[in-house]
């Protein structure tokens, strides 16, 4: 059986996902989530950030506040698997906004669908996504 891991590594050694690893090293979030949980993680794929023009990342990126509300959209207090996201309508985020869960061919959550769930981790749980989910 294989180790099970925190977020950040498993995030980290999984690869989908590093214009959010380098915004959570930008934040200064890599020690929060390597050691506090649990938390549940929308996390969005590389390709999600596609059609988001270079400079409009880079300026997020210069935006600590903008980039930790965004970033904070995407976290949810405790650890939810598919199995629960499926019972319910919705979840309240760190950020104290509220994400809408439906059933719908899979489980999407607000515009965003679940393409890789329950990745577990020592602390939590990340759900990878298609989107990247704005408050």
């Amino acid at each position: 059986m294989t180790e099970v891991k925190d977020l950040i590594t498993t995030a980290k050694e999984k690869g989908s996902f590093p214009t959010l690893m380098k915004a959570a090293e930008k934040l200064k979030l890599v020690n929060k989530y390597s050691n506090e949980g649990p938390f549940t993680i929308f996390a969005p794929v590389e390709s999600a950030f596609e059609p988001i023009p270079d400079e409009v990342i880079d300026e997020s990126f210069d935006d600590h506040g903008y980039l930790l509300g965004i970033i904070n959209y995407h976290i949810v207090e405790g650890k939810y698997t598919t199995k629960e996201l499926a019972e319910l309508t919705e979840l309240e985020t760190i950020s104290g906004n509220k994400l809408k869960i439906a059933v719908k061919n899979g489980i999407k959550v607000d515009t965003a669908n679940i393409i890789e769930a329950d990745i577990e981790c020592s602390n939590g749980i990340i759900h990878a996504i298609d989107e990247i989910l704005i408050p």
